[in-house]
């Protein structure tokens, strides 16, 4: 199999000014400020790749085919659906007709991340009153080259579809090397500096593990993601440290070397800036939104039984009131009959996707594009 180098494009190879990054190693709320924090190739298409599907929001027809936006632009949409989607109330009512509206987070809303932030938490102190002094860890992280064989950068829904390529193999290697131990995983994704993509994996041991046991997992994610290279999946770097696997023992909570650094670490990329909107995040964290919004792409994967550990307790349902969905209201106001939208919450729901294509629509659609004055320009 053909090996690509592994490379990671700056602000220099895009055309702005190069800015040193903070490191990989920090959490999302410190690594990339304004100024370091610049998205990356932002004229780059979202995707190019015919058959791959994005957002409805981020495609438009052009005499070739459908096309998706700029990887800067796909950022100003997903910002105004953003704000669409946090000043529409979800309107409800009781028996006795009162009506109540409530917005409902999405994931990139603080009240989402925060959430998440909480679950990750609540992971890391069921292992620890699980398997107490025993509890140890591991981060095993894994990338893909952002740019392409001749040095450009690569559409961001592409490199993100790369990524997650060697998913499954890298869980069944994972499974093999920790067969006949008790173990959890907690997978998330997050930004670079430059706004592309890479995967976090820690893994929550019962008992002690050691970094070289984790070589058959960045193995499997080499052999299976198509833009992975070796460079960035060494044991060891050239100075003997810990490179893409960092192995942590169990600690007092008061210190910072063991596993609730790693618990700590894992969260602060969910939540990032607490009470922060994305408006407010760094260019490369919004760019990073973007990507996610336009796949639908779950950032964060737990094992089974992690998953068991991060849901709340269920109340036993004393006092509940029954309430029902009247519709949604854009303006946020559930007593304007005037602006409420009935919606069936039951109703059949299309696609919110849509397929790049690279062969010109039929000839009545041309027709009808032309008289609306569509070219290959991005549409508004």
């Amino acid at each position: 199999m053909a090996v690509r180098s592994h490379r990671v494009v700056s602000m220099s190879e895009a055309g702005g000014p190069a800015h040193s990054g903070s490191g990989s190693r920090q959490p999302l709320s410190n690594r990339a400020g304004p100024e370091n924090g610049s998205l990356s190739a932002s004229d780059v298409p979202m995707a190019k790749e015919a058959g791959t599907e994005v957002r409805d929001e981020l495609a438009y027809d052009t005499m070739d085919g459908v096309s998706a936006v700029p990887w800067g632009e796909g950022v100003t949409r997903f910002q105004k659906w953003y704000d669409n989607q946090r000043s529409t109330a979800v309107v409800v009512e009781n028996e006795q007709g009162e009506r109540a509206g409530f917005q409902t987070p999405n994931r990139f809303s603080p009240e989402y991340r925060e959430m998440l932030y909480a679950k990750a938490q609540s992971l890391e102190r069921g292992l620890r009153e699980r398997w107490g002094k025993l509890l140890h860890t591991a981060m095993v992280t894994l990338s893909a080259s952002s740019t392409d064989d001749a040095g450009r950068p690569r559409p961001p829904v592409e490199h993100l579809e790369d990524l997650l390529e060697s998913w499954e193999a890298v869980r069944r290697a994972l499974s093999r090397v920790l067969d006949g131990r008790e173990w959890e995983y907690l997978a998330i994704l997050e930004p670079h500096e430059s706004g592309y993509v890479h995967i976090h994996l820690g893994v929550f041991v019962k008992g002690p593990v050691v970094a070289e046991q984790f070589e058959p997992v960045l193995d499997a994610h080499l052999r299976n993601c198509p833009s992975a290279g070796p460079d960035a999946h060494q044991i060891l770097d050239e100075d003997g440290e810990e490179d893409a696997v960092s192995v942590r023992r169990a600690s007092h909570p008061s210190r910072s070397e063991g596993v609730e650094n790693l618990g700590a670490y894992l969260a602060a990329y969910m939540a990032g800036e607490y009470g922060a909107e994305p408006s407010e995040m760094p260019e490369n964290v919004r760019g990073f939104y973007a990507t996610m919004w336009a796949t639908g792409r779950q950032w964060f994967r737990p094992s089974n039984g992690a998953q068991e550990l991060m849901q709340p307790e269920e109340d036993d349902g004393v006092g509940v009131e029954e309430w029902t969905m009247v519709g949604i209201a854009p303006n946020g106001d559930p007593h304007d009959d005037a602006d409420i939208i009935e919606v069936d919450p039951e109703g059949a729901r299309r696609s919110p996707y849509r397929r790049l294509r690279d062969e010109p629509p039929p000839r009545e659609q041309r027709r009808s594009m032309r008289q609306a004055g569509i070219s290959e320009s991005v549409g508004d």
